[in-house]
């Protein structure tokens, strides 16, 4: 699996990898001068309401750490869907299984090499946020205190499944289908996110048994908006969050590894 891993982070030495993570880090620090997305939203609307809780004191997510992360939802989307057909159009995957790395290993060494990926982009780009706050001063709506610092930690948490539940379109739809297909469960994902807010303007038990229905979608179309909201504060919400985010993420890869055991991995033509 690590023989895996290794392979393909290799591609982190590209030239073009390196150049990709200056434009990232140059636009992030541009944004980071505006105020966190909790503060750009009105009040009264129905996002500001999903965003953020009332009589919540927590340091807010930047406005960079938000840029950082939609770089790093890309760069994952885009790696994770084409990791696993590209080695099979080039036939490496064949190469590989036959030595001894069963497909398990060679499935979660792909799924951990671009989780590492995506979550070292972040970490790279976080951490010249704050380098630059500090010594250039950008980020003027941001303090930068131990505990902010810490609390922009928490998004990258929607990578882990994101990347597992892309690795498992890519087993059953090619490179191009698994970007397609993970576009559009995001955007029903976000649907699903403002439906209880929006059913709670209707009258109660207007639809029968619609609240097991909904916390059923609700666990199979992770809500990315738990991972910057301001309520998700204290140990034990944060470890909901940590519990609810492996055991989604270790579904959707148990998908892909019974998927990836019954394909024929051929080079595709």
């Amino acid at each position: 699996m690590w023989a895996v891993t290794e392979l393909s982070l290799r591609r982190m030495r590209e030239g073009t990898f390196y150049l990709l993570i200056l434009i990232g880090i140059v636009v992030c620090v541009l944004a980071d001068s505006a105020d966190p997305i909790s503060g750009q939203v009105a009040k009264e609307s129905l996002f500001a309401y999903a965003l953020s809780g009332e009589s919540v004191n927590v340091p807010p997510i930047t406005a960079g750490s938000c840029v950082a992360m939609l770089i790093c939802i890309l760069l994952g989307v885009f790696f994770g869907s084409s990791e696993i057909p590209g080695d099979m159009n080039s036939g490496l995957v064949m190469v590989l299984l036959s030595k001894p790395i069963s497909r398990a290993r060679y499935l979660f060494g792909k799924y951990l090499a671009t989780l590492i990926i995506s979550v070292g982009i972040f970490v790279v780009i976080e951490t010249a946020l704050i380098i630059s706050h500090f010594v250039l001063g950008t980020g003027g709506a941001s303090d930068y205190s131990f505990r902010q610092i810490l609390r922009q930690m928490i998004p990258p948490l929607m990578l882990v499944p994101l990347i597992s539940i892309t690795i498992a379109f890519s087993t059953l739809a090619g490179s191009m289908g698994a970007m397609i297909c993970t576009t559009v469960y995001l955007l029903f994902s976000a649907v699903m996110s403002f439906m209880p807010l929006t059913l709670a303007l209707f009258p109660k038990d207007m639809i029968p048994g619609l609240g097991p229905v909904l916390t059923v979608l609700h666990y199979f179309f992770p809500n990315l908006l738990f991972y910057i909201q301001d309520s998700v504060n204290g140990t034990f919400l944060i470890l909901s969050l940590l519990v609810y985010t492996v055991s989604v993420s270790a579904l959707f890869l148990l998908l892909a590894l019974l998927r990836i055991r019954r394909m024929d991995l051929s080079p595709l033509h």
